[in-house]
């Protein structure tokens, strides 16, 4: 009966590996800094699905926790972020800064930027296209913190931006 159950434990446990997950979302947390007059920000998503990012470019199995920023796949990961992650305000493109990243224990990654040069940071434009390329079901969320209130979007890849205004 043990061997049983043991063995129906490693299949199930297989077969979850073999599918991955059924849920592709990444969250962007971005707040307006009065101070510092600009937007900082985190992305969070799961290291291995942005892996799968570099495995396409590079042609080899890569854990983004052995990454150098200053390496090429580094590199390639900062232009990758900044080519699908953008910010607009009032048809501006901001500067984005990249910060650094980090993977937490239960493999969760997240980056961290911040953008400067934004013309009125109570209304922007977000265009957020992380991962929509290898994953058609991928949701990224976006939560935007100006002052004290917050509003969120999802955008898909159907729906790649939006804009969000504060009054």
């Amino acid at each position: 009966m043990i061997n049983r159950l043991f063995i129906l434990l490693i299949l199930t446990s297989c077969s979850f590996a073999a599918f991955g997950h059924k849920y592709y979302v990444s969250i962007a947390e971005l707040e307006y800094n009065a101070t510092k007059n600009r937007i900082e920000g985190s992305l969070k998503m799961t290291a291995h699905d942005f892996e799968e990012v570099l495995n396409e470019k590079f042609g080899k199995k890569m854990e983004i926790e052995n990454i150098v920023d200053t390496s090429d796949a580094g590199i390639y990961m900062k232009t990758y972020l900044t080519d699908h992650f953008k910010l607009y305000s009032e048809g501006e493109q901001a500067i984005p800064n990249y910060v650094g990243k980090e993977v937490n224990l239960r493999q969760d990654l997240f980056f961290y930027f911040t953008f400067t040069g934004v013309v009125n940071p109570k209304k922007v434009k977000i265009i957020n296209t992380i991962l929509f390329a290898q994953f058609p079901h991928q949701q990224n969320i976006v939560h935007y913190k100006y002052h004290e209130r917050t509003k969120s979007i999802t955008l898909v890849p159907s729906k790649k931006h939006e804009k969000i205004s504060f009054d």
